[in-house]
Order: C-alpha cells, then structure tokens, then sequence
C-alpha cells in the first residue's frame, strides 16, 4: 500500500510540475484518481476544439508596393477602340513582338473626357492588359478625384508602347513609331477633352522625342487642339514625394483651369 501511495504521490508532484512549467501556477485536480502503476489508465477522450476560420490568402502582385491585385471593370469602350486594340494584338511593326506575351491596348472607353499616355506597360501590371502596375493606378486615382474625374467613366488610359520592354528599359525610336498610328486613331476615336501624359516615354510618343519631357513637364500645352500635361509618372512622384507632390498637385489645378475654359466644360 504503501508503493501504490509513493507512486501517487510522485505522479501528484509531475503534475504540479507540469501546471508550474504550463501555466505559471498550481490548478486543482478535483478529478485526480490514485492510479495504481500495474493498471494502465485508459486515455481520456477531449473534444476537439472548435476550428478557427483561416481567412482566405491573396497573393500579392510583384509591385514595388507589394499590392495585392484587385479587380478593375473599366467602361465599356467602342467597337472602334476594340477594332484598334485587336490590330494592336496582331502588330508586328517593330521586334517587341517576338517576345511579347500580350499586348495592353488600354482600358477606357470613347468620349472620355481625358486621355491618359503613360509608359510602357511593365512586367508587374497589377491588372490583366492594364497600363500601369497597381500601386501607381491607385495612386494615379487620387489625381484624377481631385480634378472631379471619375477614374473609370471618364478617363481612357493607354500606354506610349502597346508591348512591355525587355527588363522595363524605355522604348527605343523604332518600337515608339510603330505605335505612334495606334495612339492617334485612338486620340480620334476618344475625343477628350485634355491629355495627361506621364513620363518621358508618354511625352514623346506626343511631340515625337523623349527628350523634351524636361522643357515639358508641368507646363501649360497643347496637343492638337485640347490642353495637355506632362508630369512625372506616379512612381516617381511616390519615390520622391517632398520633391514632386505640390509641382504636380499645382500642374493639375493649371491643367483643371484650362479644360473649364474650353467650350461646355466645367468640372
């Protein structure tokens, strides 16, 4: 007897041990049992606990930003501008062709009040045949909210070169020429009533050389017969926000003033 009570008393003492270890201090055991050692406790059966509900995973996009992906429903666009982005899918005008994956035409649609030219499409576009990678259209919403833009119905956004560019590097004479004729039948078939163009690679798919982004950017123009604006894209603007946001917030107010001064607009 005296055995059987030395066991229980030493299984007592390893459960004691095991609350200090677990739990920081003694419970109590109402339950405890003297448990002889030639007998062999069966286990007892514990509930399973309750499953907790594992939100679902998004993958991120591969943006500098990290962004996951969202979905974008762009306006509805004319079967003029479909027409155009189809030729764009078959373009074999310059040697992008040959190792393009899609081509990205642009999202929008006819009669947009503004026409948006941005860089080449990068690798890292946060929506399918989208212009720009996510972190910077959603960047690039804010812009268009505060000229009183709504960023789907009045807006068409197209990139300089229809074909993303071996590592992201700017397009090349050549490869801006060949999508020179896309981007002004859809300039016709859009008929905005202002231009933005981000980058130097946008700015000179409109006058016909990169290198005047410097002279260009932020200054009052136009294009053809509607205002226009080149300013930095959103990337670099978000790179170096204490440089560039007030240029750029000042540039959009100025290019505001100019489209309410065109006949029948006011935003």
């Amino acid at each position: 007897m005296e055995r059987i009570e030395a066991f229980t008393e030493y299984g007592r003492i390893l459960q004691d041990t095991d609350d200090w270890l677990s739990y920081g201090y003694r419970r109590n055991h109402p339950e405890r049992e003297e448990v002889h050692p030639s007998v062999t406790k069966p286990e007892t059966e514990t509930e399973p606990e309750a499953e907790i509900a594992v939100p679902a995973v998004v993958t991120p996009d591969a943006t500098p930003g990290g962004e996951a992906p969202r979905a974008i429903t762009p306006a509805a666009s004319s079967s003029t501008l479909e027409q155009i982005g189809l030729e764009i899918s078959g373009c074999t005008g310059c040697n992008l062709y040959l190792t393009r994956q899609n081509t990205v035409p642009g999202i929008g649609r006819s009669g947009a009040e503004i026409m948006i030219v941005t860089p080449p499409p990068s690798g890292s576009a946060g929506f399918e045949s989208g212009p720009l990678p996510l972190y910077e259209y959603e960047y690039l919403e804010k812009w268009l909210r505060a000229l009183g833009l709504d960023p789907l119905l009045d807006t068409f956004i197209t990139p300089a070169v229809k074909c993303r560019t071996p590592g992201g590097r700017p397009p090349n004479p050549g490869e801006s020429d060949a999508c020179s004729s896309f981007l002004r039948r859809q300039y016709k078939e859009v008929k905005p009533r202002a231009i933005l163009a981000l980058g130097a690679a946008a700015c000179g798919a409109l006058t016909g050389n990169p290198a005047d982004f410097p002279s260009l950017v932020g200054k009052e123009w136009t294009w053809g017969s509607v205002p226009a604006l080149v300013l930095w894209t959103p990337a670099e603007v978000l790179a170096s926000p204490g440089r560039l946001r007030a240029p750029v917030w000042e540039s959009l107010q100025r290019l505001k003033a100019a489209w309410n001064a065109l006949p029948g607009s006011q935003l």
